[in-house]
C-alpha cells in the first residue's frame, strides 16, 4: 500500500538537525503537492532519498500526524492527509492575525532596503507569471509575506506556526494551477504601495482582502478536486 514517489530533496541548513531537515523537506514536498493528499509514504523510501536513518523521518512522520498533515494507520502505514476545510481556514485566520497585527510596524520600521527587495520581490513574481511556474510563484509568494516578520523582527512567531500554514499552502498552489494569478500581483502591487507611502491604513486592508480570498477560492477549489478534499 505504501507509495514510493520521488520526492524534492532541498538543501540542509548549517547545523540543521537530521529530524528538522526530515521535517522540513517533508512539509514542503506535501505543502506543494509533490505528496499529494491520500498518497501513501514509503517510511524506507523516504529514509533513501533523504540520506537519513528511520529514527529522524519516525520523529518527522509524527510530528506532521500532530500537525494533521498525515494520517498513521497502525499497522498499515502512514499517509498524508486530505486537505481539511476546517484547518485551512484555521490557518488563514492565523496568518491574518500575525500580518495585520504587525502590518503597522513593518510600514513604521521598513528601510529603502526593504522596499527594494520587495519590490524586486514583486517584479521576480511578474515574470515568473509568464513562464507558469506555479511552485516559483508560491515561494515567491511566500517569501514577499515572510519579509514582514523579518522588517518586523518577528521572525520567530512565523517560524513557529509553519506547520499550520501548510494546510494553507495547498489551497494556494492548487488556486496557482488553474486561476488568475494576475489577482495576486495586483493585490501585492497595492499593498507595496501603501508599505513604500508609510499608509499603514490602506496596508491593513489590502491585506484583510489579500488573505480573506482563499475561503472563496476554496469553496471553487474543493468541487474541482474533490479527491484532495475531506468529505
Amino acid at each position: 500500500m505504501e507509495d514510493s514517489s520521488a520526492i524534492l530533496v532541498l538543501e540542509r541548513q548549517p547545523r540543521e538537525l537530521t529530524r528538522d531537515f526530515a521535517l522540513r523537506c517533508l512539509e514542503y514536498n506535501i505543502s506543494h503537492l509533490h505528496l499529494k493528499p491520500g498518497q501513501f509514504l514509503s517510511e524506507q523510501s523516504v529514509c533513501e532519498q533523504l540520506g537519513l536513518s528511520r529514527t529522524p523521518i519516525r520523529e518527522a512522520f509524527s510530528k506532521l500526524a500532530n500537525e494533521m498533515l498525515v494520517i498513521i494507520y497502525p499497522q498499515v502505514g502512514t499517509c498524508v492527509a486530505p486537505i481539511r476545510q476546517e484547518l485551512v481556514q484555521e490557518a488563514r485566520y492565523t496568518r491574518w492575525l500575525l500580518e495585520c497585527g504587525i502590518i503597522k510596524k513593518v510600514v513604521q520600521q521598513r528601510t529603502e532596503e526593504d522596499v527594494r527587495w520587495l519590490q524586486w520581490s514583486l517584479d521576480c513574481q511578474k515574470e515568473i507569471v509568464a513562464s507558469g511556474d506555479s511552485e516559483r510563484f508560491l515561494e515567491f509568494d511566500n517569501e514577499f509575506h515572510k519579509k514582514f516578520f523579518e522588517i518586523s523582527r518577528m521572525t520567530l512567531t512565523r517560524s513557529l506556526v509553519q506547520g499550520l500554514l501548510v494546510h494553507f499552502d495547498r489551497v494556494r498552489l492548487l488556486y496557482l494551477q488553474d486561476m488568475d494569478w494576475n489577482r495576486t500581483i495586483r493585490e501585492h502591487t497595492i499593498l507595496l504601495d501603501a508599505i513604500k507611502t508609510y499608509d499603514a491604513e490602506t496596508a491593513y486592508k489590502a491585506l484583510d482582502v489579500h488573505l480573506g480570498r482563499v475561503l472563496t477560492d476554496m469553496d471553487i477549489l474543493s468541487k474541482r478536486y474533490p479527491q484532495y478534499f475531506k468529505a
